[in-house]
This record gives C-alpha cells, sequence and structure tokens, in this order.
C-alpha cells in the first residue's frame, strides 16, 4: 500500500507567525486563540525558527529561560517540499522526531504539515508510524502492511473479511 497524497495537498497554509523579538507569552496567546501547537519565527523578511508548546513548557516555563520568541524557538528546521508524498512526509517526522514540518517551495515559506493533518487524511500510515515511534525505530517498510478499514467499526486490520456484503474485522465478526 502507498500513500501517495502530497504534502502540498494536506498542508495548512495559514501559519502564524511572531517577530523574533515578540514575547512568549504573544506566541503562547497566538497559540492558544488559534488553538496550533506551533508559531513561525520571522526575522528580517525569513524564517528564523518556530516555536511549539513544547519549547515554551520546556525551556521558558520549566527552567525560566528567555523572555523573547528568539530565546525559547528551535532554529534547526526539519523542511520539506509541497510536491513530496506524506508518506515521505511522515519519515521525516519519525527519523527528526518532529511533529511539524515547515513546507517550502524553492526557499520559499508555503506551509506547515503536522503529525495530525497525516492522521486526518490517512489513518493508516499514522499508525504505522506511531509504532514505530513507540519502538525507537525510524526505519519503516518499504512497503507498510496492506491494512483495510473495517466498514463496522472504522479499524484498520490486515484480517478484514467480507461477511454480508461488507468487509469486517475479527473482532467485528465475534
Amino acid at each position: 500500500m502507498r500513500f501517495s497524497a502530497l504534502v502540498g495537498e494536506v498542508m495548512r497554509t495559514n501559519i502564524k507567525k511572531v517577530d523574533m523579538d515578540d514575547s512568549i507569552e504573544k506566541a503562547a496567546q497566538i497559540m492558544r486563540d488559534e488553538r496550533i501547537g506551533s508559531v513561525v519565527v520571522t526575522g528580517e523578511k525569513n524564517v528564523k525558527g518556530i516555536v511549539t508548546t513544547s519549547d515554551i513548557v520546556y525551556k521558558h516555563v520549566a527552567s525560566g529561560i528567555g523572555e523573547t520568541a528568539k530565546d525559547v524557538m528551535s532554529t534547526d528546521l526539519v523542511t520539506i517540499e509541497p510536491g513530496k508524498t506524506i508518506e515521505e512526509a511522515a519519515k521525516l517526522m519519525v527519523s527528526k522526531r518532529v511533529e511539524k514540518i515547515l513546507v517550502f517551495d524553492s526557499s520559499k515559506l508555503v506551509g506547515i504539515i503536522t503529525n495530525n493533518d497525516i492522521l486526518r487524511i490517512e489513518p493508516a500510515l499514522f499508525e504505522i508510524l506511531l509504532e514505530r515511534m513507540k519502538i525507537g525505530s525510524s526505519a519503516m517498510p518499504e512497503e507498510p502492511e496492506n491494512l483495510v478499514a473495517c466498514e463496522s467499526c472504522g479499524n484498520y486490520s490486515d484480517s478484514v473479511e467480507e461477511a454480508d456484503g461488507e468487509y469486517i474485522c475479527a473482532e467485528c465478526r465475534e
């Protein structure tokens, strides 16, 4: 099974930004108000980093570091192009241990894709990746297991069989 949706089709384009000199509180308020987990940090017309809820909690709240976005932002950005598949994005998330990837077309920021975006589009892929993250492996099989959605419960299984015209997993057949 291959997951062929493209990053550009799934990414979010309404990117919330803060300036490097904006307060950590301003970044947190934007995240709260927009119900998002990160804001992009800009300076001198280009992207300088990203501030995530984890950055704020671990660096600012728990360790007392900083007053501005530049003090707590992550600068080792993980990026991808919009023409890549979400499978490639998911593999990159696992290998880099991140939940969000900035999407650049050439040198221009055009979007962001998160693990939740992948979950929304391809639940089977997300479950496989989550399992890989749990066992600490960044490797992913070339061909993921052939999982099919049960028409009764909606869960993905490799033991779905037809019963009375519906494809049903073993648990629902019992």
